[in-house]
């Protein structure tokens, strides 16, 4: 094991400093270095703004638009159709819970069981539960996202932890306006279910504010499976100077649910309820050679089960990064971060006391990114994190990514991801193992952007990912144990392609293929995707058709699933400048699915509803 970090460590240092060495060979430039090579620009995938064509990392851009035209009130809904290799699955009309396979996320076949090995953010800042590690995807509505950038493979040199798989960062809207600016909106549709949404932004001098709340609400189309959700969001920004400004995030969600079993064995009165928050504040600074950010962050998380389980848990962090920028097209990224993390969990029925239980984490990082003639970007880094449980880790990733003509660009990436053993599997339950190592993947990949005339634009990947030290429950109940003794290979290709004939018509279509080996449940092997977008006068007219084959309801191949094919269309009709009007279709096929094994989902459906936009100047 010594040997192994040891010839991690001796390859990423090489790659770095011959990649920092060449930076600075480029010479230096007075004038601001910052440019951008084509669009579209992602952050997500570097901390520095960057054309997607110079980041070796493989980006899925979801616009609010792409969101919308999906009619899905639960943002990871909306992704899980849009990127290829994203798979969420779902058991009803709206709602997942916290207790069963629902909300599952999975990228490339990794997702883990909680979900712990791909990373949900928000603006940046990691959302997982504290205890149990994994993310809540109930908190996640669709009315709060301006953009979604999802990192497809990992993506831990940045984010640290659970980003072994890749990354979802949820990109909240901001003010963007003068004066004042009101917005409402309602939605209903079959099985009783309601959306009710209102927002106001504020603009004064350097001081921009966006404040808004949802509801949503639904009867469920199985007995016993009603959900209900509250949300609020705040995004406050002032402007201090040309240099720095300041903003202040905040979201907080409580939610009800039911979960009623499978078809094989009903369930009657399986509530869950839980609430969960997250504040933070970002300090960030821009200027000619240099920009970076200070975030610090509270998230919070109350949960109640109805067979007794409580729990309380918390994490406070402090990111911080700064880029430099010695030459034009040269970024030398520095940058650590800090969690301290846990709760106490108990269960009244069963009398159980788990404690309380609280660990920190910590990383630092560097990440030198140079483009060479124009036309060849080099990317090394590497992390070193820090754990009061199980250590250190090094974690290694270098990329290239070649524009071979204006229109055709070649890349190619190897990067390391890990995933630290949660509390839950240290301390709490089934069989707590307090000597559990962190997991690990390798990810090797390759890829082509390329465009043609007539806006025509391709995106094709391929990929294979070694995974090791994966945590697993062996033995049979009550003689389990969790041990580091799992192992995997996933391979596949991706394929995402959009076309824009004329101003008024968009298509996108994308296809993804896997084979995960044995890691098989909520993995479709086939993924297909089409869009169709038409504006005629002041309608938009959105069509979307989507195909899943060979999906599992378990690991090894068991359970299989049939396949299915959705369709759904959307109108949305601008009757003024303020007032719209939206009619939603799902699964007009009608078609008979599930995405987990025993939870049917709902036939076809039917929801209308109006957004009302008032705005000042």
């Amino acid at each position: 094991m010594k040997g192994a970090a040891m010839n991690e460590a001796v390859h990423s240092s090489w790659a770095f400093v011959l990649s920092f060495l060449t930076a600075f060979a480029q010479g230096s430039n007075s004038d601001s270095t910052k440019t951008y090579y084509g669009k579209p620009v992602v952050v997500t995938g570097t901390r520095e703004a960057m054309s997607e064509r110079l980041v070796p990392a493989t980006i899925s851009i979801v616009t609010e638009k792409d969101i919308k035209s999906t009619g899905q009130i639960s943002l990871l809904d909306a992704l899980s159709r849009r990127v290829p290799d994203l798979f969420v699955a779902q058991r009803g009309v709206i709602g997942y819970g916290i207790n069963n396979q629902a909300g599952t996320i999975t990228i490339r076949g990794l997702g883990g069981s909680p979900n712990t090995q791909v990373l949900v953010m928000i603006d940046g800042i990691p959302q997982f539960m504290g205890l149990f590690g994994h993310p809540l995807p109930d908190s996640y509505m669709s009315e709060d996202a301006e953009r979604v950038e999802v990192v497809r493979g990992p993506a831990s040199v940045l984010y640290g932890t659970n980003a072994m798989g890749g990354v979802i960062n949820i990109i909240t809207k901001k003010n963007n306006h003068t004066g004042t600016s009101l917005k409402a909106g309602m939605t209903f549709g079959s099985y009783d279910t309601q959306e009710y949404s209102a927002g106001a932004g504020f603009a004064m001098g350097k001081l921009k504010i966006l404040i808004s709340g949802d509801h949503d609400q639904t009867a469920g189309h199985r007995p016993n499976s009603s959900f209900n959700s509250n949300d609020g969001y705040l995004n406050a920004g002032y402007k201090i100077d040309d240099n720095f400004g300041l903003i202040l995030n905040a979201v907080i969600n409580r939610f009800n649910t039911y979960d009623p079993g499978t078809v094989y064995s009903p369930l009657a009165n399986n509530w869950m309820n839980v609430l969960r928050s997250t504040s933070g504040i970002s300090l960030n600074d821009e200027f000619s050679r240099f920009d970076g950010s200070l975030k610090l962050y509270y998230s919070y998380g109350d949960h109640s089960v109805y067979d007794g389980f409580y729990s309380l848990d918390r994490s406070v962090g402090a990111i911080l990064y700064q880029n430099y920028h010695p030459s034009e097209g040269s970024v030398l990224t520095i940058g650590g971060d800090y969690r301290y993390f846990g709760g106490s969990a108990a269960n009244d029925i069963t009398m159980s006391n788990y404690g309380k239980h609280y660990e920190n984490e910590s990383g630092v990082y560097a990440l030198v990114e140079q483009l060479l003639w124009s036309q060849v970007m080099l990317n090394a880094g590497a992390r070193l994190e820090h754990s009061n449980v199980y250590g250190d880790e090094l974690v290694p990733q270098t990329g290239i990514a070649w524009i071979a003509t204006p229109s055709s660009t070649l890349k190619a990436s190897v990067s390391k991801g890990f995933r630290s053993p949660t509390i839950r599997e240290l301390y709490l339950f089934p069989a707590p193992n307090p000597n559990l190592r962190p997991e690990r993947l390798w990810n090797y990949e390759a890829g082509l952007l390329q465009s043609f005339p007539g806006e025509i634009s391709l995106q094709l990947t391929a990929f294979i990912a070694k995974g090791s030290n994966l945590i697993l429950t062996e033995g049979v109940y009550p003689n389990l144990q969790l041990l580091n003794s799992g192992n995997c290979t996933h391979k596949g290709i991706e394929f995402v392609g959009h076309y824009t004939p004329m101003n008024a018509l968009r298509l996108d279509a994308s296809f993804s293929y896997i084979d995960p080996g044995n890691q098989t449940y909520s993995t479709p092997g086939k993924k297909f995707f089409f869009g169709f977008n038409y504006t005629y006068e002041r309608a938009d007219i959105d069509l979307t058709l989507e195909h899943i084959a060979c999906l599992y309801g378990a690991v090894n191949y068991q359970k299989r699933l049939p396949d299915y094919t959705l369709l759904g269309a959307q109108v949305t009709y601008n009757a003024t400048g303020y007032l719209q009007f939206l009619v939603t279709a799902e699964n007009l096929f009608n078609a008979s699915y599930q995405t987990i094994y025993g939870y049917p989902m709902p036939g076809r459906t039917l929801f209308a509803g109006l957004n009302l936009y008032l705005s000042s100047i």
